[in-house]
């Protein structure tokens, strides 16, 4: 588990006008891990996510754009930036620091705005099981598939774990996490929507 000093400089996100205590990501014993090159020219498996550990001095640095985010039943397209910080959000999605980046195993978590500033995360509840979520970085598209939502208190950390609403649970397979406050103009609660990746396109 990421210690106090790391989840206190992680401080907070803002998310539809109020603030979203973002949360610790549970770490495996092994360094973070990095997605393997697809085995084809087209794709790969969804199991042959990355076992290669990172560099620590790979991490992206804050504010930086780390992907594109593209999910269809949202007709959401835009940049992911490092940081889950108001000027970050301000700006598109977030990823949050020291969780698995686009393609890695373990759990990519990424948050948006709901109702305030570009909004990604507006339309977060019409995703469906099923629907593809694709991350582009580094030359590949992650596609993953939606399995599950849900609507959770905001001191619940669990959609931070490495397998997502597992507690202390060790990387096991690549997941994405999207985060956002619920209902619309309220911080109440959070909406979440897990996916699992599906398979790996190199692009072009």
């Amino acid at each position: 588990m990421l210690d106090r000093t790391s989840l206190t400089a992680a401080g907070l996100a803002l998310c539809c006008g109020f603030s979203l205590l973002v949360v610790p990501q549970a770490a495996s014993a092994s360094a973070p891990q990095t997605a393997q090159t697809a085995q084809t020219a087209q794709t790969a498996p969804a199991k042959r996510a990355a076992r290669a550990p990172a560099a620590a001095s790979a991490r992206p640095r804050k504010g930086a754009v780390i992907a594109r985010i593209q999910i269809s039943r949202m007709r959401l397209k835009t940049e992911v930036r490092e940081g889950v910080g108001e000027a970050v959000l301000r700006r598109g999605v977030g990823h949050y620091p020291r969780t698995a980046l686009p393609g890695q195993e373990g759990n990519t978590v990424l948050l948006g705005h709901r109702t305030t500033w570009a909004r990604p995360f507006h339309d977060l509840d019409r995703v469906k099981r099923g629907d593809r979520i694709v991350l582009r970085a580094g030359g590949k598209s992650y596609v993953y598939k939606a399995r599950s939502s849900h609507v959770i208190e905001p001191t619940d950390r669990r959609a931070l774990e490495p397998v997502p609403f597992k507690r202390r649970s060790a990387p096991n397979g690549a997941y994405v996490t999207l985060i956002t406050c619920t209902p619309k103009g309220s911080d109440r609660y959070r909406l979440v929507v897990v996916g699992k990746l599906d398979r790996i396109v190199r692009d072009g």
